[in-house]
């Protein structure tokens, strides 16, 4: 009796666990079949859609999946970036573009991930390697006055005298396009920078 119910045990198991082998692949030949899934998966849960990565490319490549893993790596960079977790930004970025070399997104956001940590050093040498960095994704994206403002920053930490630079590298960001918050700073910096000129100004007269 012992050994039978041992015996039912052990197939019990075995087809749970059977079961189990069954869902999770019917499960990934859902995904594996669905463009629509991944493109979904990518905005509501690219962390998973990214860990399935090298799975997915390996049973199939379509245009479907690397825009999908593109778009999730994208998606969990940018999460890094609004968190100044700059090294897990770039990894994220950095993996998007081993699917697509040219998008813009990735290129611009890693060059400014790239130069927010050289300008988190404080010496100046980093600080002008972090404007190159900025000035590179000015190029990729000149409509966007993201790199202008941390250009701007980066001056003023170089130097909080060189008004000229300052001052022309936070017009230019508010010249372009910036989200509210980023146009407050930038405002804000513009403003400031402009009255310490004028106070510096009235000083030596």
């Amino acid at each position: 009796m012992i050994h039978l119910k041992k015996t039912r045990n052990y197939f019990t198991l075995k087809a749970k666990k059977k079961i189990f082998i069954n869902f999770f692949g019917t499960a990934f030949l859902f995904f594996s079949c669905s463009g629509v899934s991944y493109d979904k998966m990518a905005e509501e849960d690219p962390i998973t859609l990214v860990g399935m990565q090298d799975s997915l490319l390996k049973r199939k490549k379509s245009k479907n999946i690397y825009k999908a893993l593109k778009k999730a790596n994208n998606n969990l960079g940018k999460e890094e970036f609004d968190k100044e977790e700059f090294d897990n930004a770039i990894y994220y970025f950095s993996k998007a573009l081993e699917l697509d070399k040219e998008d813009t997104l990735a290129n611009f956001y890693r060059l400014i991930s790239e130069g927010k940590k050289f300008s988190k050093t404080g010496n100046k040498d980093s600080l002008w390697s972090s404007i190159l960095k900025y000035n590179k994704a000015a190029q990729i994206n000149p409509k966007s006055g993201i790199p202008h403002y941390y250009i701007g920053l980066s001056y003023q930490k170089i130097g909080d005298k060189d008004f000229d630079l300052i001052l022309e590298a936070f017009q230019n960001a508010l010249l372009l396009d910036l989200d509210d918050n980023l146009r407050k700073k930038a405002k804000f910096q513009f403003e400031r920078t402009k009255k310490r000129e004028q106070r510096l100004t009235d000083f030596w007269r």
